[in-house]
C-alpha cells in the first residue's frame, strides 16, 4: 500500500511539473498529459514519417507542406510538446494529422476541375490538406507554441528571430480616428480602390476570389461546440447576415428583390444538390465533401453537419459560411466579365467586415491577430486567390514558381498546363490594405514579365517571317539561269 501511494505521489508530482512548464498553464492546457502508450506510439510514427521527408532546401509552398511541418517539428520540439493536451482535450496529433494525408485535385463536388472558376472551388484558400496543420481549438496556439511559432513565421514570411510584433488593428482603408480605430472612409478612396483591375485586357487573370474569416470571442471553434452552442453561433451570425445594412451590401449586382438565401449544410451535402453545383461553378464551395468519415470528425466534430450553413447572394457572387471550421467565413468572387477586378471584391468584403467588427466581438490575439482554425489565415485573415494564365512563363514552371515565391506568393498547378493558382502568403503583421497592395503589386509584376516575354517572342517571330519574305523576294529578283 505504501509503495502504491509513493508511485501515485511521484506520478502526480511529474504531471504537475509537466503542466507547470506548458505555456499558459491551466488556463490553456488540460489537467493531464498524454500517457496512453498507443497515442504516444502513433505520435512517434507520425514524427518519423515526417522526419523522413524533411528537406530544408526546397521552397516553402503548399505542395511540400509535409516538409514544412517537419522542419518546424524537430526532435527537441517534438519531445517537449508530445505529452501536452489542451484545455479542450486535443493533443499534438489533432494538430498535425492533415500533414499525413494526401488529397487529390478535385473540386468540391467530387468531379475533376474543368474551368477556371472550378479550379477555385476546392480551395477558397489552401486548406489544411495543403498546409498540413489545423488548430483544433484556440488554446493550441499557446499549448503548442514551440511548434506553431516557427511554423506560422515561415507561412507568413515574417522574421524568423525575435519577438513577433503586435498585429495591427483592422485597417481596410487606413482612415483612423484619434484612438487609432478605423472610421468610415471617404467615397473617393473607396471608388479608387474598387476600380483597381490587375488585368483590364482579361488575357491573363481567368478568375479570382477573396475571403475573410472571423470567430466569436465567447465560443470555441465549431469542432468542439455542443449542439446548443452551434445553434447559438448560427443564430448570432445569421441575425447579422439578415440585418438591413448587410442585406444592402449583399444585394449588390443583383436585380432580384431578395438579396440572398440561407441554406443549411444538409441541403449542400444532399445528392444531388443544385446549390452545391452552383457554388462549385462560382468558385465559392469550401472543401466539405472531400474527406473520409474519420477525417470529418477530426475536422468538424461529432455533430457535423448540424448547426451549419451558408448564405448565398442571389447574384451568386458571394457566400457567407457559418460554422464550417470557423464561425464566419466570407468568400467573394470577382466579376466573370472582369476577373482581374479585385478592387471591387475587396471593397465589398471590407464593408461587410467593418460592419461585423463593429457589431460583434471576435477572438483576437495581440500577436497573431484574428485567430482561425487554419494557421495560414491568422492575422487579418484576408486570402486572395487568382487563376492566372501564363502562356510563356509556364513553359519553365520552376522559374515561374521561383518568381512567385520570392514575391511572397503561393503558387499551385491546375489541370491546365499554362494556368496556375496564385494566392498571398502573408496576412500576419500587416493591415488588410497592405495585404491588398502587396498581393496586387506582386501579381502585376509577374503579369508584366509575361507580357514582355510574349512581346519579345512575337518580335522574334515577326523578324523571322520578315526574313523569310526577304529571302523569297531576293530569290525572285535573281532567278537561276
Amino acid at each position: 500500500m505504501a509503495v502504491n501511494l509513493a508511485v501515485l505521489s511521484l506520478t502526480t508530482a511529474v504531471n504537475f511539473r509537466l503542466r507547470s512548464t506548458v505555456p499558459g498553464g491551466d488556463t490553456y492546457s488540460a489537467r493531464r498529459d498524454v500517457s496512453e502508450p498507443e497515442v504516444l506510439t502513433t505520435l512517434e510514427r507520425c514524427f518519423r514519417l515526417l522526419a523522413g521527408n524533411r528537406r530544408s532546401s526546397i521552397p516553402k509552398t503548399p505542395s511540400n507542406a509535409g516538409t514544412l511541418v517537419a522542419r518546424c517539428l524537430k526532435r527537441p520540439v517534438f519531445d517537449l510538446i508530445k505529452h501536452r493536451v489542451t484545455r479542450m482535450d486535443h493533443n499534438l496529433f489533432d494538430v498535425i494529422w492533415p500533414a499525413l494525408k494526401r488529397y487529390g485535385t478535385v473540386t468540391g463536388n467530387g468531379s475533376k476541375a474543368s474551368s477556371a472558376r472550378s479550379n477555385l472551388s476546392n480551395t477558397a484558400d489552401e486548406d489544411q490538406g495543403s498546409y498540413g496543420v489545423v488548430a483544433p481549438d484556440f488554446e493550441s496556439y499557446v499549448v503548442f507554441t514551440e511548434f506553431f511559432d516557427p511554423f506560422i513565421r515561415e507561412l507568413h514570411c515574417v522574421s524568423a528571430s525575435g519577438d513577433l510584433s503586435d498585429h495591427p488593428l483592422p485597417h481596410f482603408f487606413n482612415i483612423e480616428d484619434e484612438e487609432g480605430e478605423e472610421v468610415p472612409p471617404d467615397e473617393a478612396i473607396v471608388t479608387a480602390i474598387a476600380q483597381y483591375d490587375l488585368d483590364p485586357t482579361c488575357k491573363f487573370v481567368q478568375a479570382g476570389i477573396l475571403e475573410c474569416t472571423r470567430n466569436l470571442a465567447n465560443y470555441s471553434l465549431p469542432l468542439t461546440l455542443t449542439v446548443n452552442q452551434l445553434e447559438e453561433v448560427e443564430r448570432e451570425i445569421t441575425n447579422q447576415l439578415m440585418s438591413p445594412e448587410v442585406i444592402d451590401l449583399m444585394a449588390e449586382g443583383s436585380s432580384e428583390d431578395e438579396a440572398g438565401t440561407y441554406f443549411t449544410l444538409n441541403e449542400i451535402l444532399d445528392q444531388p444538390s443544385r446549390i452545391r453545383a452552383q457554388l462549385a461553378a462560382a468558385g465559392l464551395l469550401l472543401p466539405i465533401t472531400e474527406y473520409e468519415l474519420n477525417d470529418d470528425r477530426r475536422l468538424h466534430g461529432k455533430h457535423w453537419p448540424y448547426g451549419r450553413g451558408v448564405y448565398v447572394t442571389t447574384a451568386g457572387d458571394l457566400a457567407a459560411w457559418v460554422n464550417v471550421q470557423d464561425h464566419l467565413r466570407i468568400v467573394c468572387r470577382t466579376s466573370e466579365n472582369r476577373p482581374g477586378l479585385i478592387g471591387r471584391a475587396y471593397v465589398r468584403v471590407a464593408k461587410l467586415m467593418m460592419i461585423f467588427d463593429r457589431r460583434l466581438e471576435f477572438k483576437r490575439d495581440q500577436k497573431l491577430g484574428f485567430l482561425t482554425a487554419r494557421p495560414h489565415a491568422v492575422g487579418n485573415t484576408l486570402r486572395f486567390c487568382l487563376i492566372v494564365r501564363f502562356p510563356e512563363l509556364s513553359k519553365t514552371s520552376d522559374n515561374l514558381r521561383h518568381l512567385c515565391v520570392v514575391r511572397g506568393l503561393c503558387v499551385r498547378d491546375t489541370i491546365k498546363r499554362d494556368m496556375v493558382r496564385i494566392s498571398n502568403q502573408q496576412s500576419l503583421g500587416i493591415t488588410e490594405l497592405q495585404t491588398l497592395q502587396d498581393f496586387s503589386r506582386a501579381v502585376h509584376n509577374i503579369i508584366t514579365l509575361e507580357k514582355e516575354l510574349s512581346l519579345n517572342n512575337s518580335m522574334k517571330i515577326a523578324n523571322l517571317i520578315t526574313g523569310m519574305f526577304r529571302k523569297r523576294a531576293k530569290a525572285s529578283r535573281n532567278p537561276k539561269a
